[in-house]
């Protein structure tokens, strides 16, 4: 057990290291970006982690980590884990994303922890507030549970060389291993929160009778960060102000 707990770190440890070479793409007023943020909104993440670049690789997207923004949704319900995050974060406690780690689980983190990675904000459209609250508080349910690294083998999987495989069959190492480590590396815990109130993140027509359209939802641990960029279901939201500075109109 002591050997195959080690071999388990290690890998988790290698898979997210994080790697050289991340830029900026544009510059980010973190203050500015979490006065736009609402309780309920997804931000997307460019990682820096090993797996991360093997996420973007599979998936073919930019995007390789995705959070629930939940706010100061911790401090209001009160308990341990918002007593933890005052002590941890201090003033940022009132700005935290709800998160699925590879290493450590289900947790919260500030906003302001991602200001030098690149982002992209993403809204559901027409969320009703009761629906919202029931969002997060499905997110929050799933605080500190942990990825069970007794399966090394869906840990695994990750260590292949994906560049060598053919383009159509790169994605399907995403899939594959259990439910539990798709839903840490993948984005199924914040679908499986927005499937509580019937919510879609892709709907898929499913049948069409008439003039009356059924819909049917992805199961939730097929859906990636980048279903969120491409769902019809969420507005990708951008700073505007007159005071941004992009060069437009200088000699």
């Amino acid at each position: 057990m002591f050997l195959h707990d080690t071999l388990a770190n290690w890998v988790v440890r290698y898979l997210t290291a994080e790697q050289p070479g991340h830029a900026r793409r544009v510059p980010m007023d973190m203050a500015r970006f979490k006065r736009a943020l609402r309780p309920g909104d997804v931000v997307l993440v460019e990682g820096r982690a090993r797996i991360s670049r093997i996420i973007m690789t599979l998936s073919q997207s930019s995007w390789s980590h995705a959070f629930l923004y939940i706010g100061d949704a911790l401090l209001r319900w009160g308990g341990p884990e918002a007593e933890k995050a005052v002590e941890r974060f201090g003033a940022e406690a009132a700005f935290l994303g709800l998160e699925s780690d590879m290493r450590d689980g289900v947790r919260v983190v500030p906003v302001a922890w991602y200001a030098e990675h690149n982002l992209r904000h993403c809204r559901p459209f027409g969320l009703k507030p009761e629906d919202r609250d029931r969002v997060l508080a499905e997110a929050m349910r799933h605080l500190g549970i942990r990825y069970d690294k007794r399966n090394v083998f869906d840990l695994g999987r990750y260590l292949t060389p994906f560049h060598l495989l053919p383009a159509r069959w790169r994605r399907k190492p995403l899939y594959l291993g259990s439910s539990t480590s798709r839903e840490i590396i993948c984005s199924a815990l914040l679908a499986k929160a927005f499937y509580k109130v019937n919510y879609p993140i892709t709907p898929v027509r499913a049948a069409e009778s008439g003039q009356s359209r059924h819909w049917a939802a992805r199961h939730p641990s097929y859906i990636m960060p980048r279903d969120f960029d491409l769902s019809p279901n969420f507005e990708i939201l951008k700073l505007h102000g007159e005071d941004r500075e992009y060069g437009y109109g200088e000699a």
